[in-house]
Formats: structure tokens, C-alpha cells, sequence
């Protein structure tokens, strides 16, 4: 298996790569893995997780995953689908009773925050909320969302539709709406539908909406400044649990769950997601549309999305590349990322998985962008 050279090849230079990173201070902290369809083959750790009392990063270091944790809710929902209790291309207010639609907007004054709306001319679709072409923005994302923000935003009722549902690809807060579904469908709460359907299974025991026990394992958020990194207290306690964010995970939980689509949905001969299910996600589903790079409207939050290229299509629940990258990856790989700057992809064509953890911000930061190219060049380098 290809997977198995960067056993043996990429060890020095992807070490290499990341403990310059670390020197240069492009970022305080980094964590990389490369799993093939059974286990994790290379794990570099470089940096500190916490510099105020000065804990190095490892390789159980806990994360906040952010936007990762809508991997976990697409999968949760195809299981879903699997069963036959939903239908993609079913309303998605079947599922949620509550769910009142937004209007799409018309027209929108910057100056007063007034606008229009008018009412969509389609009911919002399970598919297009595993898309991001239902119209839903993120706050962060877009002048007009940013301007009616007057503290924490509610991602469950915005005040309109960007765009005629189906129309575009909007990176927003679809998946915190699609998860709704869960409770009313499953019986279950949204973290006891995770716990008991995917963690468990998975033996994901380090993942949760809940920050670990051990405070040491918790990796500090570091702000960028212009004279290097503000290093953040650390939350005692984790927010709600929600579809499209909140996630504590390890990077070899992480991997445990990129595996279960490397092998077509089954875990050590356990069945947990269709063959059918895992090809759905993998390929795309917008049709003629790309996966635009969201631009920010909120630069404290987000840079714009510059790891993307306009060109990239998009699965249910994961971007995927429409062309061969010059870092490497092959046309067919998917992934995503989260707002602390980890990125993840899945390298079908190579067997082979890959994921970085940093907990920077701003998102999209690019010298955290930066290392993540050099770890990608520097593993297809071992594969070529």
C-alpha cells in the first residue's frame, strides 16, 4: 500500500518541515498524522500546546475542531438516511417541525440595516443543507450578516436566505440547522446520537462537546498579533452541543473517523455507514456549481478562505478537489478544516488520510496555511 512508504520515507521530512515551522515562529504549536486504512503510519508534534505553563504539544493533545465536527453530523445524518428515516431530497422541515424558513433577501441597506426579503421560491432540502446551497451565510462571512450581529449570533434563525436555495454554494450555517433533525428522527439528544453511533463504535473516547479532564491535554487558542502570539485562557467548560461546531477531539480520533470512509463505512468488519452512503459524500453533489472561497467580512475571525481555489466541488459535508494540486493531492481527495486552523483530507487514490492541528487565530491564517501546503508537499514528495 502506498500509505506504507510514508511509514518509512516521510518521517524526516515532515518532522523537518514542522520543527522549522516552529522555529520561525510561524506558529507556536503543530501536530500532523498520516493514517492509512488501518492506523496512523506518522505523527509529528512540534511546538507548545500550552506556553504559559509550558506543556509541549503530544500526541493525545486535545483540540478544539471546530467546523471538523460537521464530518461527524453528515455522517450522523447518512446513517440516518441509511435506515430510511430520511430522505435527502425530502423538505427538511419534515424532520424538524420547528423549522420556520427564511425568507431570501432582495435588498439590503448597509447605512440603516434595513432590508427586504421576499419568499423563497423552494423549500430548503436535507441535500442542500449537506451542500451549503441552501442559501444559509455565516455572520462572519458576510457585510450584510455582520452588520445585523449585536453580539452572539443565532445560528439557528437568521434573518434571511443569501440566495435561492439551491442556487449557490454558501458556506454558512447549514449544518447547525440539519442537525436539528437528529433529536426528532433519532430519539436521541444530538451528543448521545454522536456518543452512541459514532464515538463509541469508533473508540473515539477523547471526543466530545466537553473540554478533557485533564486541563494539561488542552491545547491554548493563540491570537496573532504583530509581535507574535497572545496565548488565551482556557475554557472550563464547553458550549452546547451543535451540528456545525464545538467538537474536543484527538488526532487519532479524528483519524479513527476519516478511516470509516477510507473503508467504504466499516470499522474492524463493523458496519457503520453504507458503502452507498460513504460514495454519496465523496462525490459531487452541486452539479455544475463550485465551491466558491468564502470571503471574510469579520478579519479578527477569518481571513479569507484561501486554502480554496474556486474550483473545488462539494459532497455532503466535504469539499472535494476537482483538479490534481500542485502540493500533491489528487484530483478526488476531500476534507475540510476548523476556525483554530486544522485542515483534514482523504486521499482515496493513495489509501491514505491526513490531518493538522493548530489552534490559531485568525482562520485561514497564512502562514498556518503555509505549513499545512509544506506537511502536504512534504509527504506526496515520500509518495512520488
Amino acid at each position: 500500500m502506498v500509505a506504507t512508504n510514508a511509514e518509512r520515507l516521510c518521517a524526516d521530512n515532515i518532522s523537518a518541515v514542522l520543527s522549522d515551522a516552529v522555529d520561525r515562529r510561524q506558529v507556536p504549536g503543530v501536530l500532523a498524522v498520516v493514517s492509512d486504512i488501518d492506523r496512523i503510519v506518522h505523527t509529528s508534534a512540534f511546538g507548545v500546546a500550552q506556553r504559559g505553563n509550558g506543556i509541549a504539544v503530544a500526541a493525545d493533545t486535545v483540540y478544539r475542531i471546530a467546523s471538523m465536527t460537521k464530518l461527524v453530523t453528515s455522517i450522523a445524518v447518512m446513517m440516518l438516511v441509511d435506515e430510511g428515516k430520511v430522505r435527502l431530497d425530502a423538505p427538511f422541515a419534515d424532520y424538524w417541525p420547528e423549522f420556520k424558513q427564511p425568507e431570501v433577501l432582495e435588498h439590503f441597506d448597509p447605512g440603516s440595516g434595513m432590508y427586504q426579503t421576499r419568499p423563497a421560491q423552494s423549500a430548503i432540502t436535507v441535500r442542500e443543507l449537506l451542500t451549503h446551497t441552501s442559501g444559509y451565510g455565516y455572520w462572519f462571512l458576510n457585510s450584510y450578516l455582520m452588520r445585523l450581529n449585536d453580539g452572539v449570533p443565532n445560528l439557528l434563525e437568521a434573518p434571511f436566505l443569501l440566495d435561492e436555495p439551491g442556487a449557490q454554494f454558501l458556506y454558512g450555517t447549514s449544518t447547525d440547522v440539519l442537525a436539528q433533525m437528529i433529536e426528532p428522527v433519532a430519539g436521541l439528544t444530538l451528543a448521545e446520537f454522536f456518543s452512541q453511533r459514532v464515538f463509541v463504535p469508533l473508540g473515539m473516547r477523547d471526543t466530545s462537546f466537553k473540554p478533557p479532564a485533564n486541563a494539561d491535554r488542552l491545547a491554548s487558542i493563540f491570537v496573532r498579533t504583530a509581535n507574535g502570539f497572545d496565548e488565551q485562557p482556557n475554557e472550563q467548560v464547553g458550549a452546547p452541543a451543535r451540528g456545525g461546531g464545538g467538537l474536543y477531539s484527538t488526532a487519532d480520533n479524528y483519524c479513527r473517523l476519516l478511516r470509516l470512509l477510507l473503508n467504504h463505512g466499516e470499522h474492524q468488519g463493523q458496519r457503520l455507514l453504507s458503502e452507498a452512503a460513504c460514495e454519496a459524500m465523496t462525490r459531487n453533489q452541486i452539479g455544475d456549481l463550485t465551491a466558491r472561497r468564502p470571503t471574510t467580512a469579520f478579519a479578527s475571525r477569518s481571513n479569507d478562505f484561501i486554502f480554496m481555489n474556486d474550483k473545488q466541488k462539494f459532497g455532503l459535508g466535504v469539499a472535494i478537489e476537482s483538479s490534481d494540486l500542485e502540493t500533491g493531492r489528487p484530483q478526488g481527495s476531500y476534507g475540510w478544516a476548523g476556525i483554530y486552523n486544522t485542515y483534514y483530507w482523504v486521499d482515496p487514490k493513495n489509501a491514505m488520510a491526513a490531518a493538522i492541528f493548530m489552534q490559531v487565530q485568525p482562520f485561514a491564517d497564512p502562514q498556518c496555511v503555509t505549513v499545512c501546503q509544506s506537511f502536504e508537499r512534504a509527504l506526496y514528495q515520500c509518495l512520488a
